[in-house]
């Protein structure tokens, strides 16, 4: 399963024609309930960072300004996204970022998480728990997780750390690719590279049953990785000019 950068959800061609006539940033198809299953229900981002939600009788509705890094729950009736204050402006310190979880049927938004930096929110496999990055909250780039009612927050990577001991475990690149191995709890993805031109790394982060970190390592510099049908891996990785492609078997 890809986490994505889109906002979410679920409609009709002609509801959508006259979304993306609006200025859709983006869009993803969710499945409809058992409630309104003889009608999809659209919510999507406009380029100017609105989230909007389409109600059945075809009305456009403001669920939030100033929102970004939105995922569809696995069960599809729920949208985490993140906020940022409706103050602010492009190139501001980003210093607040909450996490919402919107019921894509009702419209309804729940805060999850306040008071901190908190972006790029990924539902676990069973859409029973938030992944998310924060710095602020323990003043190095770490993944968290907590559930979608707020409650057991925690810390998962870099506990007792910095960015300088070898140790580290590099974030997820804001927008890049997050890709799950589901059945065994397993995400790769890729990293932002230091240095302007060059590829970041490919990771591993494998978790236990209860999404604590299990293990985490490196597969080399790289982008794009996908899982196969195999259980490998497969990305891209610049070479001497060309890009050439690279399948790894992950356990």
């Amino acid at each position: 399963m890809a986490s994505s950068l889109l906002l979410a959800a679920c409609g009709g061609a002609e509801a959508l024609a006259d979304a993306e006539a609006a200025g859709v940033a983006s869009q993803s198809l969710v499945e409809p309930s058992s409630e309104s299953a003889d009608r999809r229900i659209i919510v999507y981002q406009t380029t100017s960072l609105q989230l909007m939600r389409m109600d059945n009788q075809g009305s456009a509705h403001l669920v939030a300004q100033r929102t970004g890094a939105p995922e569809v729950s696995p069960n599809g009736n729920r949208v985490v996204y993140a906020k940022l204050p409706d103050g602010y402006r492009e190139g501001d310190e980003v210093r607040s970022s909450e996490l919402y979880v919107l019921n894509a049927n009702s419209g309804k938004s729940d805060r999850v998480t306040e008071g901190f930096d908190d972006s790029a929110p990924v539902w676990t496999p069973d859409g029973r728990i938030v992944l998310f990055q924060s710095t602020r909250r323990s003043g190095v780039p770490s993944l968290w997780r907590v559930k979608e009612n707020g409650k057991d927050l925690k810390q998962l990577t870099n506990v007792g750390t910095t960015q300088l001991s070898s140790a580290y475990v590099p974030n997820p690149a804001l927008g890049g690719t997050l890709e799950w191995d589901a059945d065994r709890r397993i995400i790769v993805y890729t990293t932002t590279s230091l240095r302007q031109g060059e590829d970041g790394e490919v990771r591993v982060l494998s978790f236990d049953k209860d999404y604590d970190v299990a293990s985490a390592y490196s597969l080399g510099t790289g982008f794009g990785p996908v899982w196969t049908e195999r259980g490998t891996v497969v990305y891209s990785r610049n070479e001497g000019g060309r890009v050439v492609s690279v399948e790894v078997r992950v356990k």
